[in-house]
C-alpha cells in the first residue's frame, strides 16, 4: 500500500511564505520589524487588499477587471473635488461615489454578460473611457486637499492598531462569509469551473457576473477614497499600480487565474507578500521595475499552472 502525503494548502503555502519573507528581510533588516513599520506596512497591505476584493471575485467567476486604476483614481478625484477639504459632506459624497463605482462595474457586466464582449476587451475599455472623461473634467488640475476625517481613516491609529487595518478585517470577514454561505458564492465558483455547465445547472449567470463586477467597482471605488485620504490628496495615475498588483495578489493567494478555484482568504496573505516585497526594494537598493517583473512572473506561472492541459498531464502522473 502506498501513502501519500497531501499537497498543502496554497492558502497555507501562501501565508508560510509572506511569514519567511518577513523573517529574512528582518534578519537583514532589523528596523523593518518595528511596530511602526509593521504597521505602516499593514496599512500598505490594506490598500492593495480592498481593491483586491473585487478582483478576487471576479477572477473566481471567471473574468477578470482591468478598469480598476481608474475607477480608483475617479474616486480619489471625485471625493476630494466636492468635499472641498471638509468632513460634514463626506456623509453624502462618499455613498454617492461608491454608487459611481459600482455602476461603471455594473456597466462592465452588462458588456460581458450581455454583449458578450470579452472580459478583457471590456473592462480595458471602461478603463481609458473613464480616463478620458477624467481628464477632461479635471483639465489636469489638482483637486483640493482631502478633508481630515478621510485621512484619519486611511492614515490613523486607534493606539497602536491602523484604522485601516480594522476597515480591512471587517471587510474580508464579510467576504468570507458572502464565498462560503451564500448562493452568490457558489454561482461564482460554479460559473468559474465552467460556465455552460453552470447555466444548465440553473444559475443565474448574467445576473451573477453583472453583480460580480458592480462589487468589484465598488471596492474599487472605496480604495480610491481611502488612499485619497492616506495620500491626503487625489492625482491623475494614484490608482495604475493597484492593477497588476491586485491581479497578483489574488494569483499568490492560490486564486486559479483561469476561474472556479480559490479564496480572499488567499488574497489577504498574496498582498502581504507584494507589500514586504515592495518593502525590500530600497532595503536592497532595486529598482521598482524588479518588482513589476516579480509581478509579471508571478501571473504568467501561476495561468500556466492552471492551463488545463498541464492539469491533466499532473493528474495522469499522480495516478
Amino acid at each position: 500500500m502506498k501513502f501519500r502525503l497531501a499537497a498543502p494548502s496554497p492558502i497555507l503555502l501562501a501565508y508560510a511564505a509572506a511569514l519567511l519573507l518577513f523573517a529574512l528581510v528582518s534578519l537583514y533588516s532589523p528596523g523593518f520589524a518595528n511596530p511602526a513599520h509593521v504597521a505602516t506596512l499593514i496599512t500598505a497591505a490594506a490598500f492593495i487588499g480592498i481593491v483586491a476584493i473585487g478582483q478576487t471575485i471576479v477572477i473566481v467567476g471567471g473574468g477578470i477587471d482591468l478598469s480598476v486604476p481608474w475607477i480608483m483614481n475617479s474616486a480619489a478625484i471625485l471625493v476630494t473635488a466636492l468635499a472641498h477639504g471638509q468632513n460634514w459632506p463626506l456623509l453624502w459624497i462618499v455613498p454617492l461615489v461608491l454608487l459611481c463605482g459600482c455602476a461603471v462595474g455594473a456597466v462592465n457586466g452588462i458588456g460581458i454578460a450581455l454583449l458578450r464582449v470579452p472580459p478583457i476587451v471590456m473592462t480595458m475599455s471602461v478603463n481609458v473611457i473613464t480616463q478620458g472623461l477624467l481628464l477632461i473634467w479635471t483639465r489636469g488640475f489638482p483637486p483640493p486637499l482631502a478633508p481630515p476625517a478621510l485621512t484619519f481613516v486611511a492614515a490613523g491609529k486607534l493606539g497602536p492598531v491602523p484604522v485601516m487595518l480594522l476597515v480591512w478585517v471587517a471587510l474580508a470577514a464579510l467576504v468570507v462569509v458572502v464565498e462560503r454561505r451564500t448562493a452568490f458564492g457558489r454561482y461564482l465558483y460554479a460559473m468559474g469551473s465552467s460556465r455552460s455547465v453552470a447555466t444548465l445547472s440553473g444559475v443565474p449567470v448574467v445576473r451573477t457576473t453583472i453583480t460580480a463586477y458592480a462589487v468589484s467597482g465598488l471596492t474599487a471605488a472605496l480604495a480610491g477614497i481611502l488612499l485619497a485620504g492616506y495620500s491626503r490628496q487625489a492625482y491623475l495615475g494614484m490608482g495604475d499600480p493597484y492593477l497588476f498588483t491586485s491581479i497578483a495578489a489574488v494569483a499568490i493567494g492560490g486564486v486559479s487565474i483561469l476561474g472556479g478555484t480559490g479564496s480572499y482568504l488567499g488574497t489577504i496573505a498574496g498582498a502581504l507578500v507584494l507589500t514586504i516585497l515592495t518593502g525590500v526594494l530600497p532595503i536592497f537598493r532595486l529598482d521598482a521595475g524588479a518588482l513589476r517583473i516579480i509581478y509579471g512572473l508571478v501571473i504568467l506561472v501561476t495561468v500556466f499552472i492552471a492551463a488545463p492541459p498541464l492539469r491533466e498531464l499532473f493528474r495522469r502522473r499522480g495516478r
